[in-house]
């Protein structure tokens, strides 16, 4: 379902604009929202995503699915390896090379519209822990990864090749980790896989237990 592009110079952030498109009944599912830079740009549980000119800052306007978080880091990572790089994900949906930030992906929902927001470093790497394209030799015209993340993103792809082509692409699995829970303890264990709902599944001393949501930090040994 390909839509309208609303491109914008500066926004606070491409998700808002998104919101405010959509409860003015100006934006619909298949649409996009392109801004060369944002000045509140935001990633997961509202961390600051700094959004200088030089990046791809765009908000993808789709139909809900389960996949959908996993299926949208498959599609990005799917249209970077189209320039030749060679990203991984970080579960949930983190996009990294050699152990640093590339990029990532938000998905909230307006009505029955999924809202999936993704910011990509091009040129610069704003942030310490950061990367971009650029730094590995990779010049990326922006508009064109844009046109190359929107057609992996409507591309039909079955859940079990969503579920195989993340876990080809997994940084996690196989690593100690904890995750954050909102208010609940961390839960600490190892990443052994990925189920048919998306939910990493974490071993743990008391078995195996699935997570739907959460932050996850990767430790510095390898689960046994």
């Amino acid at each position: 379902m390909i839509g309208e592009i609303h491109r914008f110079d500066t926004v606070t952030s491409t998700q808002e604009a998104a919101r405010l498109l959509i409860s003015e009944g100006r934006a619909k599912a298949g649409d996009v929202v392109l801004a060369d830079s944002q000045t509140a740009g935001r990633g997961r549980f509202g961390r600051e995503w700094r959004s200088p000119i030089g990046g791809l800052y765009a908000t993808f306007l789709l139909e809900d699915g389960t996949l959908l978080p996993l299926s949208a880091g498959v599609a990005v990572a799917l249209a970077l390896e189209r320039f030749g790089l060679k990203p991984g994900l970080k579960w949930p949906n983190d996009i990294v090379i050699d152990k640093k930030k590339l990029g990532g992906i938000i998905v909230e929902k307006v009505g029955d519209i999924a809202v999936v927001g993704i910011g990509i470093n091009l040129s610069t790497a704003p942030l310490k822990g950061s990367t971009c394209a650029l730094e590995h030799g990779v010049m990326i015209d922006r508009d064109t990864l844009l046109e190359a993340i929107r057609a992996e993103l409507e591309a039909e792809r079955e859940e079990g090749e969503v579920l195989a082509s993340y876990l080809s692409r997994s940084v996690t699995i196989g690593l100690r980790i904890s995750v954050k829970r909102g208010n609940l303890p961390p839960l600490f264990g190892i990443a052994r896989g990925i189920d048919e709902e998306g939910r990493l599944l974490v071993e743990t001393g008391l078995g195996i237990v699935p997570i739907s949501s959460g932050d996850c930090f990767h430790l510095l040994s390898r689960g046994g």
